[in-house]
């Protein structure tokens, strides 16, 4: 696809997808709600949320699909992040006052001929997000709709939360993993024996990390705070069916 196609694509299809889900929510709504239902403007209000939620899940397929087609072709392939263990002061620093010392760490580097099974892990870093994010958006979509039909409390919607919270879970903690493999790969590559020294002794050695993960475990919050709404879902649904049956 030239790049002007893909550009138009990009714009055309979300617009698309705002003013059809709009559409489709406020033409699919209830014409004769029950008392206490939704009024039209908290109704175009829930329409919107959810076209913004389908615009969101077809971007995120847009752009796995764009980071595949450009990770597995590019060359030379820039990885960044590479974690380095550097003493040496950088010369704008030099000089200056109220600095101890200074040094690096992180760096960047173009490689020629990286391999593909280092390209599929910074392809997986890339996506997991991007999936994550995707599974939420169609959740989102699918919980606006059930509003706008005035019946948010769906069978199976709190497995659907359950489900977005495992992508969640594995797209937040998986993507850093697949990320430290992918540049550990890197290192292996380009010749461990060589760029990676024994920093322990004195004096200091600059050297690059066989393996390096700064952990960040606030997905694994996200993924509890998505359960705990899918168990007040759960009892949404019971209730709903107990009310049902009164009726």
């Amino acid at each position: 696809m030239d790049p002007l196609s893909a550009n138009l694509l990009t714009i055309a299809v979300p617009v698309v997808a705002v003013v059809g889900a709009a559409s489709l929510f406020m033409v699919r709504r209830k014409r004769a709600g029950a008392s206490g239902g939704l009024n039209r403007a908290e109704s175009w209000i829930a329409s919107l949320i959810g076209a913004g939620a389908m615009m969101n899940a077809l971007l995120c397929a847009l752009a796995l699909w764009g980071n595949a087609s450009w990770m597995f072709t590019v060359e030379p392939f820039r990885v960044d992040g590479l974690h380095y263990s550097g003493v040496t002061t950088p010369e704008s620093l030099e000089g200056v006052d109220h600095v101890a010392a200074a040094g690096y760490q992180s760096v960047w580097i173009d490689v020629m001929g990286l391999p593909d099974g280092t390209r599929w892990l910074f392809y997986i870093e890339e996506g997991l997000p991007l999936a994550a994010s995707l599974t939420i958006s169609i959740v989102v979509a699918w919980l606006s709709f059930t509003v706008v039909r005035e019946r948010p409390f769906a069978r199976a919607f709190p497995i659907a939360i359950g489900v977005a919270s495992i992508a969640v879970m594995i797209g937040g903690l998986g993507s850093q993993f697949a990320g430290a493999l992918a540049r550990s790969s890197v290192i292996e590559y380009l010749g461990a024996d060589r760029l990676v020294k024994d920093i322990s002794t004195a004096p200091a050695t600059e050297s690059f990390a066989t393996f390096w993960v700064s952990l960040d475990l606030s997905p694994v919050g996200w993924a509890f705070g998505l359960l705990l709404v899918a168990a007040a879902f759960q009892i949404g649904v019971r209730m709903q069916k107990d009310t049902e049956a009164l009726v």
